[in-house]
């Protein structure tokens, strides 16, 4: 049922271009790269952008199965498989054993099998109409991951347009019988230049009657950003990770042999350092010494060799490449893939070829 589902809205193109989670060719990375691209934009046209980060509480658990079914009647399924999937919603009972204690069951009134292949498809088929309420910014989503964002070269427009479609999710999601987790909800002004924000500006928008809380940095998608997107604080997450972790394993060190840290290193330690590089491959220089510096941490930590070792000695010897060959080799994998798969359009609109 997941293949043909999946592959029924891809032929018929309903999902939306704005929802980058669980889909063939979208990933986070993809969303970043939209993402940050669309605020560098700006930054080039001598712009702010006002965003807005949502949190929605227990977003899968609250799906309400009836207005679902009506969702997937609207785009097209069959009354077979309507009845299909309201067998599949309903007549569920879910219980507690723990130690030999089982609690009684209760039915499940609502939301989404989670756990299931189903699950995000579903619920990306759910909140697919989300973005009709955004008429004067920009939205995307990740699953239930949602960011809200607008260009202007004023924070009084940004104020506004922002609170106008806030407004309008607002209401969505009432509707739908969807919660948004107040605490976890966030807004940021990105801008590169020094600007004369009141306290007052810094409210982009307001929730019930009062501001929504404002931040200088928030964690996106597994990516810290920060008002003038410099990755300052994402690189110095990173590296503090890794060098912790890097001080735990040599503490073991001689319990393992050479494939066994190559091995470490590469499916444990190595993902931290390439999730999402593209993104912040034009950082600063001292940032992007940083990322060196520990990766030929991981280099020795491999080869156990001293610590006046030479880089280019360490790269030969793990026929790897240098830190930042390795991000260009990531990018131009990105950029092939974008041009001959069916990546998405909002990546693609911006690819110009040269003869």
């Amino acid at each position: 049922m997941f293949n043909q589902l999946s592959d029924y809205l891809s032929v018929n193109n309903l999902l939306t271009q704005c929802q980058s989670g669980f889909r063939k060719y979208f990933s986070t990375t993809t969303a970043l790269v939209k993402f940050s691209n669309d605020i560098l934009s700006s930054f080039d046209d001598n712009l702010c952008t006002g965003a807005i980060f949502l949190d929605l509480s227990k977003a899968f658990d609250l799906v309400d199965h009836y207005l679902l079914l009506d969702k997937l009647h609207a785009i097209g399924l069959s009354r077979s498989s309507l009845l299909w999937f309201n067998c599949y919603f309903h007549h569920r009972r879910q219980g507690v054993s723990y130690r030999g204690c089982q609690s009684d069951y209760t039915g499940i009134v609502k939301g989404i099998p989670q756990g299931s292949s189903l699950g995000p498809l579903l619920f990306s088929i759910f909140v697919n109409d989300m973005p009709l309420c955004c008429t004067d910014c920009n939205i995307h989503l990740y699953a239930d991951d949602t960011v809200i964002y607008c260009s202007k070269p004023t924070i009084s427009g940004i104020n506004l347009s922002l609170q106008h479609d806030f407004n309008s999710v607002q209401q969505w999601l009432l509707a739908n019988k969807l919660l948004l987790n107040k605490s976890k909800s966030y807004s940021l002004l990105f801008h590169r230049k020094a600007l004369d924000i009141g306290e007052n500006n810094l409210n982009l928008c307001f929730l019930d009657s009062s501001p929504l809380e404002s931040t200088e940095t928030f964690k996106y998608l597994g990516v810290w950003l920060e008002t003038d997107l410099s990755f300052k604080t994402h690189v110095q997450a990173m590296t503090n990770k890794l060098n912790s972790r890097l001080k735990i394993l040599y503490q073991s060190v001689n319990c393992f042999n050479f494939l066994v840290r190559k091995r470490i290193v590469l499916q444990l330690l190595m993902p931290i350092l390439d999730y999402a590089d593209i993104i912040y491959q034009n950082t600063t220089a001292s940032c992007l010494h940083s990322i060196a510096v520990v990766y030929n941490s991981l280099c020795r930590f491999v080869l156990r060799c001293p610590f006046r070792t030479h880089r280019c000695v360490l790269y030969r010897h793990l026929s790897w490449f240098a830190p930042s060959a390795r991000r260009q080799y990531h990018w131009l994998q990105f950029i092939f893939k974008n041009y001959y798969l069916n990546y998405p359009v909002y990546l693609k609109q911006h690819l110009v070829l040269y003869n």
